[in-house]
């Protein structure tokens, strides 16, 4: 056999192979002994159907292409090694001509390859690190939380006050960017709530309309939702809220003492005291910060590195991860009880060139972080090892207080998770490597071009 290569137009690559007419023919021979072995055909032994037969019940056609996929593999696998492509997809078979027994074969062998990234000087790029000091109001707003959450809930007759537990007849317009009234509104009815005015997250809308008011009293307010709220059916969206406020209560809050310290933190803790009790809790949001902080370093520095790599992403790739986000959305709506046109808006012109604006955005950002990735496990040659696996089911284990093996066996014993997490793990150990070669300053707050750089 020969091959020859015959062009690359960005990432494909197009070889020509040519398989000897001896070789197809032994490769046709067998492939029909093998298809005699599989069929049972009234009046013959399996493994002695005539040819005639066979090519009647599938075709001259279909059985020339299975020996020639019996013999493609194995010279792939040499084409892959003899010119050093970086293979991104199953490769296609391009047949020229029709194939003519007792003649050579032709064909082109079509590879979808790796497009070459150009890396930054890694080791010249600086970023920002936030660090924070966990204060006492921190501590203070912790505390508040967890004796909230043990209290008790106790009717009052006055007006409500910042803090209390406010029952609600709750009725929720929802308005269009356009001023039309949205097609599927989702409590056009009155529905019984709770508003938990203890609690931060509250829109500040809600907060102030009920504060001062009684119980009896029909409030009113409205806002406009931000166009990055975590609801996408609701982003970008006017809300009205009507309000007929049933119930006010006041949280009756605990006793800090010893029983409340074993409430918290089981009965086995040796928090005694108020001062210990509150430096435990120090403790615990600076751990949360830690991580958190980490995270947001760890994200920016991949984006930094791929907005400065240049590369050329091929269209295909693109569209290719922009269908697979879109059946993620798909999934997360079915899981929601709506519709993908309900949570994007789907049923206007606009809204479908919005979402498809959004979906090649995303598709475009993930797929180059994902090629300048591969590009810097190739430059600092970072593998992911056994022993990285191995240590990833021993943290598991200690974590989840079970056995190492317990945890292994239910990764081995599904595929799809376990290639999962070897990703993850392997994308962990890039990011690490990467953080240790870029400048890092440690800073109180991002800078605007860094906190700009994030949103992007």
């Amino acid at each position: 056999m020969k091959t020859e290569l015959l062009g690359q137009e960005k990432n494909i690559v197009r070889i020509k192979l040519d398989i000897e007419a001896a070789e197809f023919t032994k490769a046709l021979k067998k492939t029909l002994n093998e298809l005699s072995q599989q069929v049972s055909v009234p009046g013959f032994r399996k493994g002695k159907t005539p040819r005639s037969i066979l090519e009647m019940r599938f075709g001259k056609e279909a059985i020339y292409n299975e020996a020639l996929e019996n013999i493609v593999p194995e010279q792939i696998r040499q084409m892959v090694e003899d010119y050093d492509l970086d293979v991104m997809d199953t490769p296609t078979l391009d047949l020229k001509e029709p194939i003519k027994e007792g003649q050579p074969v032709s064909c082109e062998i079509v590879f979808e390859v790796r497009p070459e990234v150009e890396l930054p000087d890694i080791e010249n790029l600086e970023i920002e690190k936030v660090v924070t000091e966990v204060d006492n109001d921190a501590v203070d707003k912790l505390e508040k939380r967890i004796r909230i959450r043990m209290s008790e809930i106790k009717p009052v007759e006055r007006p409500v006050q910042d803090g209390d537990l406010v029952d609600v007849e709750l009725t929720i317009r929802v308005i269009n960017p356009d001023g039309s009234e949205a097609e599927d509104q989702p409590r056009k009815d009155p529905t019984k709530d709770k508003i938990n005015l203890a609690d931060e997250t509250i829109r500040k809308e809600v907060r102030e309309a009920l504060i001062g008011k009684n119980k009896g009293d029909e409030v009113h307010t409205e806002f406009n939702v931000e166009e990055k709220h975590y609801d996408r059916e609701l982003a970008g969206k006017h809300l009205v809220y009507k309000m007929k406020i049933e119930e006010i209560s006041e949280y009756v809050l605990p006793e800090v003492n010893e029983e409340f310290y074993k409430n918290v933190f089981g009965a086995e803790t040796d928090i005694k005291d108020y001062e210990t009790f509150r430096a435990r809790l120090k403790e615990d949001i600076e751990k949360e910060v830690l991580t958190t902080t980490q995270q947001d370093l760890e994200e920016r520095a991949v984006e930094m590195v791929a907005k400065n790599s240049k590369l050329e992403i091929p269209e295909n790739f693109i569209a290719r991860q922009a269908r697979a986000f879109r059946k993620s959305d798909e999934d997360w709506a079915k899981d929601n009880d709506i519709t993908l046109t309900q949570a994007y808006a789907l049923d206007t012109e606009e809204g479908k060139k919005g979402y498809e604006k959004l979906l090649n955005e995303r598709a475009e950002n993930s797929v180059r972080n994902v090629l300048v990735m591969d590009e810097l496990a190739k430059k600092f040659d970072i593998h992911l090892e056994q022993a990285d696996l191995e240590a990833e089911f021993e943290r598991r284990a200690t974590l989840y207080n079970v056995t190492k093996g317990f945890i292994a066996k239910n990764f081995y014993e599904n595929p799809d998770r376990l290639d999962d997490l070897r990703g993850r793990l392997r994308w962990d150990k890039i990011v690490k490597v990467l953080l240790e070669h870029m400048k890092i300053k440690e800073v109180r707050e991002l800078s605007e071009n860094h906190e700009n750089h994030h949103g992007e």
